[in-house]
């Protein structure tokens, strides 16, 4: 990047770390039965020209064509709400896609397979504490630490892998009825 300063002080800001995506998926034509009904954009060019146009304002996107399919795009973002926001903006501006089922991005490091993991925080009132961590324990999360606020609810900390996390926002709605809060950090 670059950095705008006074003429007498030209001192660069340092560069911004963006974090390394966490979830892929493929993005390719719609090629089922229905196909055709409800977008006008539908074609693997149009699809192609609007990720690229999405890449030059989403910094942490990214974007490969399949190496066996040339219709396929993986995309990779930071999480489930990232490509689902990408999704829902295409789908509102006309572009009608098959997407595939999220899959976490494995990194190799000196020749390991290493997963991405996050903290989660969850707060939650007691009633709904033993649905929630067995829910988590089966997700193989990792209890960190646990705090009674001593007015009926409980703070829950985590750490637990990306995939652990893939489709637990809904499960978690449900099993507190909506009074949960939920926040995570890669």
């Amino acid at each position: 990047g670059s950095t705008i300063c006074a003429p007498d002080t030209p001192e660069g800001l340092p560069m911004l770390k963006i974090d390394e995506p966490t979830l892929t998926m493929n993005f390719m034509v719609n090629n089922s039965p229905l196909a055709g009904r409800e977008g006008k954009f539908v074609t693997t060019r149009q699809i192609r020209d609007r990720l690229d146009r999405e890449l030059k304002a989403n910094m942490a996107l990214r974007v490969v064509q399949a190496e066996n399919d040339d219709s396929t795009y993986e995309v990779s973002g930071r999480g489930e709400l990232h490509l689902t926001i990408l999704i829902e903006n295409m789908r509102r501006e006309g572009y009608e896609l098959a997407v595939s089922r999220p899959r976490v991005v494995f990194k190799m490091v000196d020749g390991v397979r290493h997963e991405p993991y996050e903290n989660l925080t969850v707060d939650v009132e007691e009633t709904s504490q033993g649905g929630v961590m067995e829910e988590l324990g089966r997700r193989r999360g990792d209890l960190q630490n646990m705090e009674p606020d001593g007015k009926g609810r409980v703070r829950l900390e985590y750490r637990i892998p990306a995939r652990g996390l893939i489709g637990f926002q809904g499960e978690f709605m449900t099993l507190t009825r909506g009074t949960g809060l939920m926040s995570h950090v890669f």
